[in-house]
């Protein structure tokens, strides 16, 4: 399925993890583009760099498959190109601006993030994975990222669940 056929399970399954996770990233960074796009100002500038920290780890996890797995994959930026421009027509930006939307899309973000947590935890202990000091700066950078989405996820949690006054009358006599 992957690569070389004299490869171990191991390494076959220790490969699509790693591909798997990569799809995941890949995702999230779709993800996060939208994010961007949809909820820049409402987020007042904080999510502005959370795409270009998931293209800098997905390069991180490239490297990492490319040095461990022995496998290269120079289709990424294709298939990013490729899933980006899908993004964009299908994107309905009415959609994107109701308030559960905006509560789910921030909820599937934060999940993402921390199961790419977990995944830089698991790569630590691997042979031939990120060294200590990649493993601090990517859990730092995560950490980051958790944090930030995690504050504005219950942001939106109460602008969905707390409408204002104004428009509680306006529902109950409409």
């Amino acid at each position: 399925m992957f690569g070389n056929q004299s490869r171990s399970s191991e390494e076959h399954i220790a490969t699509a993890y790693l591909v798997t996770h990569l799809c995941g990233a890949m995702l999230g960074l779709q993800l996060a583009r939208s994010l961007v796009d949809s909820y820049g100002s409402w987020a007042e500038g904080r999510l502005d760099s959370l795409p270009n920290e998931l293209e800098y780890e997905i390069g991180q996890l490239l490297q990492l498959i490319e040095d461990t797995q022995e496998i290269s994959l120079p289709r990424y930026p294709v298939i990013d190109a490729g899933l980006n421009r899908l993004r964009k027509l299908v994107h309905i930006d009415a959609l994107w601006q109701r308030r559960l939307v905006k509560l789910a899309a921030l909820e599937v973000m934060r999940t993402a993030l921390c199961g790419k947590s977990a995944m830089w935890e698991v790569l630590r202990d691997i042979p031939a994975g990120e060294t200590e000091d990649q493993h601090r700066e990517l859990n730092a950078l995560v950490s980051k990222q958790i944090s930030t989405v995690t504050d504005l996820h219950h942001r939106a949690a109460t602008d969905a669940f707390n409408r204002p006054d104004s428009e509680k009358s306006h529902t109950e006599h409409g």
